[in-house]
């Protein structure tokens, strides 16, 4: 009886994953056919802002915003998929985006209040080298590392597709939408020393 029962929940899950993707699909199908106005079956830059002013209840993002969500999804399948338009199969990745984004918004408006000294709407290079100061419980990380945080934030979302000129840092600072994944970075990184650290521990051991 146990076995059955269980049986039967297991069962019940797998209809409701099943059901909550179906309807995920319908409403993707849907929005795209609500805001595709050249029926082509893609979305421009336009189309992505007027979409996404509905899902972010009328209230539309701005300019930086919609192009952070386009560029972040038209990169999601690799930069030669690159064609400056949104497929359905993007769009799934231009909602998550962007509702991670609001979400995280309380947060990164406090990171912004804090650390952008000149109201920019940029984190510059010594911006950024002082929020990761602060994630590394106080020890200053190297300038290498740093800039390899910025390069890898910018391409994420950039126009410049990671491009990075480590003399322009005014031009090329961490913006609101980049700084979620500038943070995901830094923690990747240190994971990684620390992978590094614990192998050579492992290899220089003596039993």
């Amino acid at each position: 009886m146990a076995a059955a029962a269980m049986a039967g929940k297991q069962a019940k899950k797998r209809h409701d994953a099943q059901l909550k993707i179906k309807e995920n699909e319908m409403y993707l199908t849907t929005l795209m056919k609500d805001f595709d106005k050249s029926a082509d079956g893609r979305l421009d830059k336009s189309e992505l802002g007027d979409l996404l002013q509905q899902v972010n209840k009328g209230v539309r993002p701005t300019d930086e915003e919609i192009t952070w969500v386009f560029n972040v999804a038209d990169n999601s399948n690799g930069p030669d998929a690159k064609d400056d338009t949104i497929s359905i199969q993007e769009l799934k990745v231009a909602i998550t985006s962007w509702k991670t984004y609001m979400d995280n918004k309380p947060a990164i408006d406090s990171v912004f209040e804090k650390y952008d000294h000149d109201k920019t709407g940029k984190l510059e290079f010594h911006d950024l080298k002082n929020m990761l100061k602060d994630l590394n419980d106080g020890n200053e990380p190297q300038d290498s590392e740093v800039w390899e945080v910025m390069r890898k934030a910018i391409g994420k979302g950039g126009d410049k597709g990671g491009t990075f000129d480590q003399g322009e840092t005014s031009a090329e600072g961490v913006g609101r939408m980049e700084v979620l994944y500038a943070i995901t970075v830094w923690y990747a990184q240190e994971d990684q020393k620390q992978s590094e650290v614990t192998i050579s521990s492992s290899c220089c051991s003596v039993s």
